[in-house]
């Protein structure tokens, strides 16, 4: 139990924002759990009397919550930092519900962006006509592995070590880290959100995984272990060649190769994860045996791992020379499996305002140290 006196409001009720909200409570910090109003019933078990289960890896307890809520006004008053944990879909919706409450100094850092979270959130600040110096900041996963436990509940089956988390610009990571370090020393600084975003983990893993076996997913649903049973040798060598081609967008950035099994090694190895290859480690992998296999085509495995994983990632790689051609067949298929375009409804170069740069442009856009950074701690002012 902490003494820290820190406020933090947790943007999204669904698995990652009951996660976050009930670990931050379990551990003494004063949390606001706030939905956004098309989605009051989500919280509406919890308003009354604001208590939430939760059990896992990082303990076991009944919390209160200090708020839930739709109203953002009144969530985001005196509070040292936002976590946005909707999905990569909802964080333009999310942004314009925040922005008229933001002022100088507050921090926002989205969790996880993907790839451009960050920068579809500052710029939907900015074109809100909110001029205020706010300080956005995306995590290249969620902290946890989690899943709701009824209405009410929560079940936290892993913690990642060593996130990376980069601030726009990157001039004010340690702001950012200096910030939310008390409730998540877990998290470290990149370089900037290119790292980050190009870091994401769930991008080469969750597609092809569920497009390889959407066939047992439409007959048989989703009650089976989708790691243990789903992650075949060949599912993991497709897996294998989008990772090949995300690191090559990396290295054109200048930014280090670091493999999918590294990073998940790294994040999970201190509960047991590992393994030469990924089908030895994600097919044995300790802290995801239990998650069940989606029930359907319909699941952000597609929705948002795709549009906003891997669409940017390959619209980035065309923009530096670094083309991913198995990364845009996955796309392309997945596209048609699911009935819709992804690359329309995803982020490329051009809805990130990065059209017509190169790599060297690129990262003086994130990494621009002009922006005014946050001050470290204390509450921001209200307009």
């Amino acid at each position: 139990m902490t003494t820290d006196s820190s406020v933090f409001v947790v943007a999204g009720a669904g698995n990652a924002g009951f996660g976050l909200a009930g670990d931050l409570a379990l551990r003494g910090f004063e949390a606001r759990l706030l939905e956004l109003p098309e989605f009051a019933a989500a919280v509406a078990p919890l308003r009354e009397h604001r208590r939430l289960r939760v059990r896992g890896v990082r303990g076991e307890g009944i919390v209160e919550l200090a708020q839930v809520t739709t109203d953002a006004a009144q969530a985001l008053r005196g509070a040292d930092a936002i976590f946005v944990t909707v999905p990569a879909y909802g964080h333009r919706r999310m942004a314009e519900v925040l922005a008229p409450h933001l002022g100088d100094g507050d921090v926002v850092v989205v969790l996880p962006g993907n790839v451009g979270g960050a920068l579809e959130v500052r710029h939907v600040i900015r074109s809100s006509g909110n001029t205020a110096d706010v300080l956005v900041a995306e995590g290249a996963s969620f902290v946890f592995a989690c899943k709701k436990d009824g209405p009410d509940g929560v079940w936290i089956r892993g913690v990642k070590q060593g996130l990376p988390v980069a601030a726009l610009p990157a001039s004010a990571t340690p702001a950012v880290l200096a910030r939310i370090g008390a409730a998540y020393p877990e998290c470290v600084p990149a370089r900037n959100v290119l790292e980050v975003g190009l870091n994401n983990i769930n991008h080469p893993i969750h597609p092809p995984a569920m497009l390889l076996n959407l066939g047992r997913i439409e007959f048989a649903g989703g009650d089976w272990s989708f790691f243990h049973e789903g992650m075949t040798p060949a599912v993991c060598r497709l897996m294998e060649r989008l990772d090949e081609e995300r690191l090559a967008v990396a290295a054109a950035f200048g930014l280090p190769r670091i493999s999918t099994l590294e990073w998940t090694t790294r994040m999970y190895g201190h509960q047991g994860f590992g393994g030469t290859t990924l089908y030895e480690a994600l097919s044995t992998t300790p802290v995801h045996g239990a998650a069940r296999a989606p029930s359907s085509v319909d699941h952000r495995y597609f929705t948002e791992d795709v549009p906003f994983g891997l669409v940017p990632i390959a619209s980035l790689g065309r923009a530096v020379g670094a083309p991913a051609p198995v990364t845009e067949a996955v796309v392309t298929v997945c596209g048609a499996a699911a009935g819709r375009d992804f690359v329309a409804e995803g982020r490329t170069v051009e809805t990130l305002g990065l059209a017509g740069l190169d790599a060297a442009a690129i990262l003086a856009h994130v990494e621009d140290a002009a922006t005014p950074a946050a001050p470290a701690r204390g509450p921001a002012p209200r307009r």
